[in-house]
């Protein structure tokens, strides 16, 4: 049984759902889950990849999976450098933050319990800190 103090910090545990594309090239997955690994071992969150289509778990039943483990706060945050149709549309359908009919990816939305808040995070964007990346990639060739 926990202490009152551990139950306040239970219910306050805040996860992540990473959201990508997926691939039908089964080694391009395991990149997610490589992110996934480095976001969860940088910070206290749970972190969980959920796919839009070509990879499991999908982006539904990973947020099932965190309030199967008594996560009651989800950041749904997209692995997407543009903000296309997937960010703007069908992630926000899914989630049932936005009105509009959802995606036919074969699962369907998510029904939240009402003590579970989903948030929904930007895209990843124009961030400067893509530069050091970037940069990176191009003195990897050149060396």
């Amino acid at each position: 049984m926990r202490s009152y103090k551990e139950e306040e910090a239970f219910q306050l545990k805040t996860g992540l759902v990473l959201v990508g594309h997926g691939s039908r090239a089964p080694e391009s997955l395991g990149v997610y889950e490589e992110i996934a690994d480095f976001v969860e071992g940088s910070s206290d969150y749970v972190v969980k990849v959920g796919y839009m289509k070509h990879g499991r778990p999908n982006i539904i039943e990973a947020l099932r999976q965190l309030i199967e483990e008594g996560v009651k706060r989800i950041v749904v945050v997209p692995l997407f450098i543009l903000p296309g149709l997937h960010v703007q549309e069908d992630i926000p359908v899914l989630l049932g933050l936005k009105d509009g009919e959802a995606p036919d990816f074969g699962y369907g939305r998510i029904r939240v319990p009402d003590d579970v808040d989903i948030l929904y995070a930007s895209h990843i964007g124009a961030d400067e800190r893509l530069a050091e990346v970037v940069l990176d990639r191009a003195r990897e060739v050149l060396e």
